[in-house]
């Protein structure tokens, strides 16, 4: 009697883990939930990455996670003395070091986390490959180390105000908010970042460039009320340009933001998270194929 043979060529799922996403019934609020529930429930690897990496910059050093606050605070110190002679406008030198801090300062916040999480894929790959972590959590635990020097170097900020003869006025309570805010559009690039690089990776080279040429045409160095009229409209079509005037208006000016310019920020971080978030998830299961 014939015996029936099974075919050699077992089908091979094609992700880990395997196509969840592709289940009928998964909406995409469903999928967000879920997303959402599972970083949860990884909340302690995500606290052990940040930890682990905030050890490795500071190992063997003598005072350790004090450099933290430290650096930032003799960074501020030094461009204050330098800008304090070199520097006259508004009020003088001292005015323009207090301009420079409150737009450079978050603007660390934009450069570390989008760097940092174009190779956090690559550079886990070990850890991928040997167990199962969901992937959206390297570029999350980027944001949130940055984050967390940008709070210290903020810390720094407010310890020279008093020195550069700043006031501390009730729209610095809007700092946090505005930070929340910037935190999640640059999570979105930071997503964007990590899936183009994953597959890409010359974009890593163009991406230095590219933050270098972003940073000049953001009004950080300079304020945009030097520039003709004309061309000044101009920089609402940068989308960083919006979060920068946020913070010198709440810690330079002393003012609170319009609500125009709160929404403005609220939705370009929106869009933002979500154009990252699609094209994260959109490739995440090809990602370790990539590596």
């Amino acid at each position: 009697m014939a015996t029936q043979v099974s075919s050699p060529t077992t089908p091979i799922p094609q992700v880990f883990p395997p196509g969840r996403d592709t289940l009928p019934g998964l909406n995409g609020l469903t999928i967000l939930v879920r997303d959402a529930q599972e970083l949860y429930r990884f909340r302690a690897v995500l606290k052990n990455l940040v930890a682990q990496d905030l050890r490795t910059r500071y190992q063997r050093s003598l005072l350790g996670f004090l450099w933290t606050l430290l650096n930032p605070i003799l960074m501020m110190v030094t461009l204050s003395l330098v800008f304090t002679h070199l520097f006259k406008f508004g009020k003088g030198g001292t005015d323009y070091a207090l301009y420079l801090f409150s737009g450079m300062v978050p603007w660390g916040l934009l450069v570390g986390t989008v760097t940092e999480s174009s190779t956090c894929i690559i550079s886990n790959e070990g850890l991928i490959r040997k167990i199962y972590i969901p992937k959206m959590i390297f570029p999350l635990s980027r944001l949130v180390l940055n984050t967390t020097m940008l709070t210290l170097s903020m810390t720094a900020l407010f310890l020279l105000m008093v020195p550069l003869g700043a006031r501390f006025t009730p729209s610095l309570l809007m700092v946090p908010i505005a930070i929340f805010i910037y935190a999640i559009f640059t999570l979105g690039l930071g997503l964007i970042a990590a899936t183009v690089n994953t597959f890409y990776r010359d974009f890593g080279h163009l991406l230095t460039v590219f933050l270098q040429a972003w940073y000049f045409a953001t009004p950080i160095v300079y304020p945009i009320n030097a520039l003709p009229e004309e061309i000044a409209w101009r920089f609402w079509l940068n989308p960083a340009y919006p979060f920068i005037r946020m913070f010198h208006v709440t810690i330079y000016e002393g003012h609170w933001p319009s609500w125009m310019l709160f929404l403005s920020t609220a939705g370009i971080a929106a869009v933002a998270l979500g154009i990252g978030y699609v094209t994260f998830k959109s490739y995440e299961d090809k990602l370790v194929f990539r590596l």
